[in-house]
């Protein structure tokens, strides 16, 4: 049956008018676009390079192969209007779809029970009753339910059926327990009396740290260091944005920016750092513990729309992650090249600039070799950030450390149990006796000691808190 044009506009607004896309901007704003261009009968250009460009800000030069973004955005929709129709959505008239594989929506009137027909097997009987074949003996009880041949009607069969299924689940349920409750008693066992990490990280004693992230239903964005290099891995490549230049403009590395030495040779975009693996494999570790979604993103694919509407953690430090040196919000533990390193006869180092030092606090920090090569480290610092994003409903956090040995010490340093219990009892500012708070913005100096390239022991150095 065709939809009128005015009761598709007026469902599309009663979706985004809905608890379930409060907050959710860009989702909104992608809804919006797709739904009037099937209005307009304007399908056609529905591409996906052209919802990129229209609605999610992507400049002239996307390229769908190196950008999901209207894919993964795409996706959030879906599951968005999936929640919608099953809570506040279930009585609409029209449902509003949009069919995976296709950025074209569909619109469809609820299917309804008949007006006067209970839910009693009448309806279905009524309906069935025409595929009966003339030879089998068919009646109706009192009740209104269909007998054939004698036996019990369809509509006591599905009952009958539907018990059978319900304590069969119940027994499957009852034995994953018992096995599940056996398989603890033999972690328990094997561990002399501990439990895996999977059981020990408890939400409530995470939450004065982890909260803000973790309440939203969103995703949360982890955004890996992905620099730009000039050359080659055969011929040797160097840094194509100095330490000392102005911050970039995010998005893809062909857009002009200033302080960057052009020349023939190939811009590489695909290095990143090892901690900033394993950094992302730590906090993909701990969302999956937390049963809290997350997705990946590399830096040069980064845009301001995602830091206006996204809850993100961030690894790697302004060296790696030029968007970071644009940031407006206010910070104490800055990350500065050619700091004279007075430990090291004064030779220009790059390091954590403390701008405002607190009684006995340093007012730089460096990163310590064990030998003449940059990969001997044996000392580094990291800083945690938790800043308001750019929208103040959402959370920015940001592990960073001087080398990529800190930024992997940082975040790991938020993943663990023992460590967030000691940042939040450093940090807490509430009353004795209630319930442990957090500043709402802080960053924290962690000290890392590093052992053949792995950080092996970490301390809290001290912390700041910020008033935006």
């Amino acid at each position: 049956m065709q939809i009128p044009k005015e009761e598709k506009l007026a469902q599309l607004n009663r979706v985004l008018q809905g608890r379930t896309l409060q907050g959710s901007e860009s989702l909104k704003a992608f809804l919006r676009f797709v739904v009037d261009k099937v209005v307009d009968d304007a399908e056609s250009q529905l591409k996906e390079y052209v919802i990129a460009t229209e609605v999610f800000g992507r400049g002239s030069e996307f390229d769908s192969r190196i950008d999901s973004v209207v894919r993964v955005q795409a996706g959030r929709l879906r599951t968005k209007l999936q929640e919608y129709y099953a809570t506040e959505g279930k009585d609409d008239q029209i449902i509003l779809e949009l069919p995976k594989g296709q950025y074209t929506p569909t619109f469809r009137y609820q299917t309804a029970t008949p007006a006067g027909l209970e839910d009693n097997g009448v309806a279905s009987t009524l309906a069935d009753r025409s595929t009966l074949k003339d030879d089998e003996s068919q009646s109706i009880d009192t009740q209104g339910n269909l007998k054939i041949g004698g036996t019990l009607s369809l509509h006591r069969r599905w009952k009958i059926a539907a018990i059978v299924f319900a304590i069969l689940s119940l027994v499957l349920f009852s034995t994953a327990l018992f096995y599940r409750s056996r398989t603890l008693q033999l972690v328990q066992s094997t561990n002399a009396g501990t439990l895996s990490e999977v059981e020990t990280i408890d939400r409530r004693e995470i939450a004065p740290f982890w909260g803000p992230l973790l309440s939203s239903t969103e995703p949360v964005l982890v955004v890996y260091s992905n620099t730009l290099f000039q050359g080659t891995a055969e011929e040797g490549m160097k840094l194509l944005k100095k330490l000392d230049s102005p911050g970039s403009s995010l998005g893809s590395p062909n857009i002009p920016q200033s302080g960057i030495e052009y020349s023939n040779k190939p811009v590489i975009e695909h290095y990143t750092g090892i901690g900033e693996v394993m950094g992302a494999y730590f906090l993909g570790d701990f969302f999956a513990k937390m049963r809290h979604p997350s997705r990946v993103k590399r830096s040069l694919l980064l845009n301001w729309e995602d830091l206006k509407t996204e809850n993100i953690v961030v690894l790697g430090s302004p060296a790696e992650n030029l968007f970071l040196r644009d940031l407006p919000q206010k910070q104490d533990l800055i990350f500065r090249p050619n700091i004279p390193d007075k430990d090291d006869g004064g030779k220009p180092a790059y390091g954590i600039v403390n701008t405002k030092p607190q009684p006995g606090e340093q007012p730089y920090y460096f990163a310590r070799q064990g030998g003449p090569s940059r990969s001997q480290i044996s000392e580094d610092y990291a800083v945690i950030s938790v800043l308001q994003g750019l929208n103040s409903k959402n959370r920015l956090l940001i592990l960073a450390g001087i080398t990529t040995l800190g930024t992997q010490a940082a975040a790991e340093y938020v993943t663990r149990p023992p460590y967030i219990r000691d940042l939040i009892s450093r940090l807490n500012t509430a009353p004795a006796g209630n319930p442990p708070a957090l500043p709402a913005n802080f960053q924290v100096l962690v000290k890392v000691k590093v052992n053949g390239g792995v950080p092996i022991q970490l301390s809290y150095e001290t912390h700041h808190v910020i008033s935006q």
